[in-house]
């Protein structure tokens, strides 16, 4: 249990960061692309006898920088990320298919996350994907607001977009790998989408959003590990439910406020 929520705390503080960056980058649709890209790489890494999050880390990099390197053409043709998303989705079936040993609750694992099972030794691999990101997100964070809100602006300081975006979709990427480990592969859009999609509606700005955000995370994975552990039911369902009353309670406040 202990390890549950140390883990669930460093992927929702990761998570409530990058949320926000997903948000204002209108990058939902390729998110959510990333985090269906994780079956192929986790199912491929358990049927090679490897941990299903070297897989999704892998893969999930690949795709990232692929994404931010055509961005732009990207956001202009979703039909394309959609193919490509359906390709990586049969072969990650694929794999499983092969994959005869344990096959059920490895499925299981993979697709609504497992976090009360999390040992030391993944923690410490949480802990230094955190930091990089975390790092990472430190240098790239102001020039990548910036561009987002006034490009134009962003154009005349010689701060390169596409540059931005590889990096940005490194850092998105080790979140979908962190993130599934606690809603799982299905559900982590949830995670990278739904706290800051919640804080925006209650405040503007840079960094209350982003503290906001992270708040709301870590609240929601907290409360979700609890009531996984006392109730026999993923903690994903927990927390997709909690995102979703607090984002229609925001949405509720703001058409009549």
């Amino acid at each position: 249990m202990l390890y549950a929520f140390i883990a669930g705390t460093i992927i929702a503080v990761i998570c409530g960061i990058i949320s926000f960056f997903v948000i204002i980058r209108r990058l939902s649709f390729a998110s959510h692309a990333l985090g269906h890209i994780s079956l192929t790489g986790a199912s491929g890494a358990v049927l090679l006898n490897l941990s299903a999050m070297t897989g999704q880390l892998a893969i999930n990099l690949v795709a990232g920088l692929l994404m931010g390197a055509f961005g732009d053409k990207i956001k202009k043709n979703d039909i394309a990320i959609g193919i490509v998303l359906t390709f990586f989705l049969g072969l990650g079936t694929y794999f499983l298919f092969l994959y005869q040993s344990g096959y059920s609750g490895s499925v299981m694992s993979i697709l609504v996350g497992d976090i009360l099972t999390v040992s030391l030794e993944q923690i410490y691999i949480l802990v230094g994907l955190a930091i990089f990101t975390i790092a990472l997100l430190t240098v790239i964070a102001r020039p990548l607001f910036i561009s987002s809100i006034d490009p134009v602006f962003a154009e005349s300081k010689k701060v390169s977009n596409k540059i931005l975006s590889m990096l940005l979709f490194i850092c998105i990427a080790i979140t979908v790998s962190m993130a599934c480990q606690v809603v799982g592969i299905l559900l982590v859009f949830s995670l990278l989408i739904g706290p800051a999609a919640i804080a925006t509606q209650w405040v503007d700005g840079f960094y209350k959003p982003i503290v906001l955000s992270t708040l709301i995370s870590v609240l929601t994975v907290w409360s979700g590990i609890v009531a996984a552990y006392y109730i026999d039911v993923p903690i994903s369902f927990f927390i997709t439910t909690i995102i979703c009353i607090l984002y229609l309670v925001s949405v509720i406040k703001n058409k009549f406020q």
